[in-house]
C-alpha cells in the first residue's frame, strides 16, 4: 500500500514535470506553424533558453527535496528537448512563400540540447528549490530567471533583429521590460521585508 505522502512527494511531481515538459516542447514548433504575429512571438519566446530555464526553475520550486529538484528539472528539460526536435522533424513548419518542405534532421540538435538539459537543468532546479527559502538568501536564486531573460533578450535584440523585424523587436523589448520589472519587484519586496518591523507576537 502506497503512503499518501510518498505519492505527493514523488509520483505527482514526476507526472506534472513530464507533462509540462512535453507541453513546453510542443509550444514553440506549434506556434511556428502560423504566420500571425502573436503566434510568431510565442514561437520565439518558447524556443529560446530563458523560457526553458524558467521551466526548470519552476520545477525546483514545486519539489520538496534538493535531489528531486535537480533530477526532475534535468529529466523534464530532456523530455521537452526530445519532443521539440521530434515534432519539428515529423511536422516541419513551412515558411511563407515556400513550395517545398525541408526535412529536418533531429540528431545534432537533440543530442547537443539533451546533454545541455541534463547538465544545466539541475542547477536551475536547485535554484528554484532554494528560492523557496523565507530569508534574504533566497533573493539571488529568485533573480536567476529574470537575469537570464534580460541578458538573452538583449543579446538577441542586438544580434538577431533588424529594423524590419517587428515581431522580434517587440518580443525582445517586452521580455526585457518584463524581466527588469520582475527583478525590481523582487528586490523591492526583499528590501521591504528587511526594513519592516519584526512580526513577532507582542503581549500586552
Amino acid at each position: 500500500m502506497h503512503h499518501p505522502s510518498r505519492l505527493r512527494t514523488y509520483a505527482l511531481p514526476t507526472a506534472a514535470t513530464l507533462g509540462t515538459g512535453v507541453l513546453l516542447g510542443l509550444l514553440g514548433p506549434l506556434a511556428a506553424k502560423s504566420d500571425h504575429p502573436v503566434f510568431a512571438a510565442l514561437s520565439l519566446t518558447f524556443s529560446v533558453g530563458w523560457s526553458w530555464a524558467a521551466y526548470a526553475f519552476l520545477v525546483g520550486c514545486f519539489c520538496r527535496t534538493k535531489t528531486l529538484s535537480a533530477l526532475l528539472a534535468s529529466v523534464g528539460l530532456a523530455t521537452g528537448v526530445t519532443v521539440y526536435y521530434v515534432f519539428k522533424a515529423l511536422s516541419p513548419a513551412v515558411l511563407p512563400g515556400a513550395t517545398d518542405v525541408t526535412v529536418v534532421s533531429i540528431s545534432p540538435g537533440i543530442l547537443f540540447w539533451s546533454v545541455a538539459a541534463l547538465v544545466l537543468g539541475a542547477p536551475m532546479g536547485l535554484a528554484g528549490h532554494f528560492a523557496r527559502r523565507p530569508d534574504l538568501l533566497a533573493l539571488p536564486f529568485r533573480l536567476a530567471v529574470p537575469a537570464i531573460a534580460y541578458y538573452e533578450a538583449t543579446m538577441r535584440f542586438e544580434v538577431e533583429t533588424d529594423p524590419g523585424d517587428t515581431v522580434g523587436i517587440v518580443t525582445w523589448t517586452v521580455v526585457r521590460i518584463a524581466s527588469a520589472a520582475v527583478a525590481l519587484a523582487l528586490v523591492g519586496r526583499a528590501g521591504w521585508s528587511l526594513l519592516r518591523p519584526s512580526g513577532g507576537s507582542q503581549r500586552a
